[in-house]
């Protein structure tokens, strides 16, 4: 069946986002970005390009669950490069998609 349900509809998959320090979980669906998950938890994630990659101000650290988001792609890894504080698991929050497991991440405050 392969994604659908019974009823012809398609089966939405849920991901879990922690985001750290404020350790509040938040669920949504697979194929939201980070920035989506964070929004929708009520944190303030400053993202002035909109989502575009950008500015790097949606910068986070990926704890928990990296395998679970999307690739890096070139526009994210150039952006990524310019930053301060650039550690090996950072993403920027407007680019990674979530998969279908959970993930923690660490909000940097500017």
């Amino acid at each position: 069946m392969s994604g659908f349900l019974r009823t012809g509809k398609r089966r939405t998959t849920q991901a879990g986002v922690t985001l750290l320090p404020s350790g509040r979980t938040v669920w949504v669906s697979s194929g939201s970005s980070l920035l989506e998950a964070a929004l929708a938890a009520g944190e303030e994630i400053a993202h002035p390009c909109g989502g575009r990659a950008l500015c790097g101000a949606c910068h986070v650290i990926v704890r928990e669950g990296c395998r679970s988001l999307s690739k890096v792609r070139k526009a994210e890894l150039e952006r990524l490069a310019r930053l301060d504080g650039k550690k090996s698991l950072s993403r920027l929050a407007c680019q990674a998609v979530l998969g279908s497991h959970s993930v923690t991440v660490q909000l940097i405050k500017q």
